[in-house]
Parts: C-alpha cells; sequence; structure tokens
C-alpha cells in the first residue's frame, strides 16, 4: 500500500511538474513511472544580462547600465522541441540557440562611456577581457525513465537522454587588452580571435561551416511519502560538438606602434592588423554542462521549494512556491537571485504557462523570458 501511495503521488507530481529553474533544464527522470501514448510540444525562452537591460543589449545601454566587479554576465537562449511520449520513453525533435557573454567591468565601462561618448578622467586605465560563445543546432533526444525503490518511505527516479545534433550556426571569440585614456582619447593594445561560421574573408578557401555532435542529459528524482521531493538534473554532461569549415580571425590594434620615415625620425601611428586563416578549421567545442537541484516540501496547499542552477561556474539560486487550487490547476511564484527575476506561472494537467522579468516594463527589465508545455495523453 505504502509503495502504490509513493508511486501514486510521484505521477501526480509529474503530471504537471512546474519548471521554476532558471534554465528550464530537461529531466529525463520526468518519464518514469509514465503510461500509455502521449503527445508534447514546448518552447523557451530566456534573455539576461546583470548590468544593462537586455532589450538594450545593442543600444546605447543609457539609464540602464549597471555593472559590477567580476564578471558581467550576458545569457541568450531559446530552445523549442516537440515529440510523443509512450510510458517512460519520449522521443522529441529539438531546436537549440545558446549564447554567453561573460566580460569584465573594465570592458564594459569601456564600451559604456563609448556608447555614451563620454570622456573619461586622463590616465584612467581599463584591462579588458571577454569571452563569447554561440551556437545553434537542431536534432532529435531520446529519454528513458527508471523507477527505483529506496525504502518505505521513499522512491528514487532516475533518467538518461541522448541527442543528436545538427550544427546551424556557431560564433566562439576571445578579446583582451589594455586601454589608457588620455586626454584627446586612449592609447590602446588589444587582441581578439573570432571564428564566426557567418564570416567571409578575402581569400579564404572554399566551404560551407556545418557541425555535428551529441548531447547527453542525466536525472534524478527522490519523492518521500509525505510529498517532499528533490529534483536533479544535469544536461550537456560529456557532450560536444564539432565544427566542420569554420573561419578565424585573429586581429591586433595597438596606437602606438613605432615607425620610421625616411630622414629616420621615430614617431608612432595606430595600427590595425589581422591574420584571416586561409584553410578553414575543425573547432570541437566541448558543450559547457548545466546543472538544476530543487528541494519542494509541502506545507497544505503550498509547496515551499529552493534551488540552484549551474553553468560555466556560475550560480543561479532561487525560492518560490507553488500553490495548488485544485486536483488540475496550481500557480507559481519564484524569485533568482542571479538577474533579480520575479516568475509566475500557472499549470494545468495539460499545459504550463510561465513569465519572468526583473522589472514590470519590459524594456527596462535586465531579464525576461517565458516558457509553455503542452502535454495531451491519449486516453
Amino acid at each position: 500500500m505504502k509503495k502504490y501511495g509513493i508511486s501514486l503521488l510521484a505521477s501526480m507530481t509529474f503530471a504537471s511538474t512546474t519548471h521554476a529553474d532558471l534554465l528550464v533544464l530537461s529531466n529525463p527522470a520526468d518519464m518514469a513511472g509514465k503510461q500509455g501514448w502521449g503527445t508534447y510540444t514546448s518552447a523557451y525562452e530566456l534573455m539576461a544580462t546583470d548590468f544593462v537591460a537586455a532589450k538594450n543589449f545593442n543600444g546605447n545601454w543609457g539609464q540602464s547600465y549597471s555593472p559590477h566587479e567580476g564578471t558581467n554576465l550576458a545569457i541568450g537562449m531559446a530552445r523549442a522541441e516537440a515529440g510523443i511520449t509512450y510510458d517512460s520513453w519520449r522521443l522529441a525533435g529539438i531546436y537549440r540557440s545558446e549564447q554567453i557573454i561573460a566580460a569584465n567591468r573594465d570592458l564594459v565601462d569601456l564600451i559604456y562611456y563609448n556608447k555614451q561618448h563620454q570622456s573619461v578622467t586622463a590616465g584612467q586605465i581599463f584591462n579588458a577581457n571577454l569571452y563569447a560563445e554561440g551556437f545553434m543546432a537542431k536534432g532529435l533526444r531520446l529519454d528513458k525513465g527508471f523507477e527505483l525503490k529506496l525504502n518505505d518511505n521513499a522512491d528514487l527516479s532516475l533518467g538518461a537522454g541522448i541527442s543528436l545534433l545538427q550544427g546551424t550556426r556557431a560564433r566562439f571569440a576571445n578579446a583582451s587588452g589594455t586601454a589608457v585614456s588620455t586626454a584627446s582619447g586612449y592609447n590602446y593594445n588589444a587582441t581578439l580571435t573570432d571564428s564566426n561560421s557567418r564570416a567571409t574573408y578575402p581569400y579564404i578557401s572554399p566551404g560551407t561551416p556545418e557541425g555535428s555532435g551529441y548531447a547527453l542529459d542525466l536525472g534524478a528524482k527522490v519523492i518521500w511519502t509525505q510529498g517532499a521531493h528533490l529534483d536533479l538534473a544535469v544536461n550537456d554532461l560529456f557532450s560536444q560538438m564539432i565544427w566542420h569549415n569554420m573561419p578565424n580571425t585573429m586581429e591586433t590594434a595597438n596606437s602606438a606602434t613605432l615607425v620610421r620615415n625616411a630622414a629616420g625620425y621615430v614617431y608612432f601611428n595606430p595600427t590595425l592588423s589581422g591574420i584571416n586563416s586561409i584553410n578553414r578549421l575543425t573547432i570541437v567545442q566541448k558543450l559547457p554542462a548545466q546543472a538544476n537541484a530543487q528541494f519542494n516540501y509541502p506545507a497544505g496547499d503550498f509547496d515551499l521549494f529552493a534551488g540552484t542552477g549551474w553553468m560555466m561556474g556560475y550560480w543561479f539560486p532561487q525560492l518560490g512556491t507553488i500553490y495548488r487550487i485544485n486536483e488540475d490547476w496550481k500557480t507559481s511564484l519564484d524569485y533568482d537571485t542571479q538577474f533579480k527575476t520575479l516568475g509566475i506561472g500557472i499549470v494545468h494537467k495539460y499545459f504550463t504557462l510561465s513569465a519572468r522579468s526583473s522589472s514590470l516594463a519590459i524594456g527596462n527589465a535586465q531579464a525576461y523570458g517565458l516558457n509553455a508545455e503542452v502535454h495531451i495523453p491519449f486516453e
């Protein structure tokens, strides 16, 4: 009887899972205990920075600029999938677009001053660093869930998923350098390395950039008899894309390159030099692992939860609550501390819709996102 009670509780929990985690990761353990056929579709988008309004990222940054010491982060994610489920199996066609930009305070300050056409006190030193990585891909993913028994008070669900991906676009960039403000501008010395699948250069060998790869997802859920559960998900574990025929360039800018004229006098000129690879490159991209852990505890008609996401060394803590209106409907409310977004959601046994933003005025929001899921069982 106790075993049946835990299994029933697990199936009720999974039938209307709320994706409160900021990264909205896939958890293959959701499929454990499922029965029958079904179809589903989902779409998710997140635009987030922690130093400027997301919609103004390509603008002049204006009043929304609020940098901080250390790494200033910008993330763009869009995912869509549609597929079928059968018992504890799930097969889906997927689309992924993911970008991450990490820059230090000196670089974003330097960009801001130039966007705003602001003068800077002479002698100010900027040590700039930038890392950027992004890709787009489509493919297929197969998930499988497994049910295990821990003891009389708890069940364990496990899951694994494998994706086969075809890349459609990629870009990888690193930049570093130093700039010193002067009365008339800047003295600078900087280097950029950039591989962009959409770039074209003179004399480059013919070829069309293309990518292929795979991704491994793992998940686990522990469900206790009193209704509490711990959810763990790791996406893109031991995963990679191989990009063929990638253009590549390295550029160096120096404001004080030594030159001697015909009379032998020394003077300094600003120069911009670069080397474009004639032969296209093969680049192996290790997809960054993404993880999420969340603990839910029931309290009457409410569930209280706390958790955190993780990616590339960055943490995304969240706190929230879920209110059970009745057996078919739930609402959710959560807050993330990294981008300071408030998330609200509504959950039905057949669909989920949630949105988040760091401001009621989307144009001023440093982060905003939307998630929609529909699951229809064939009864």
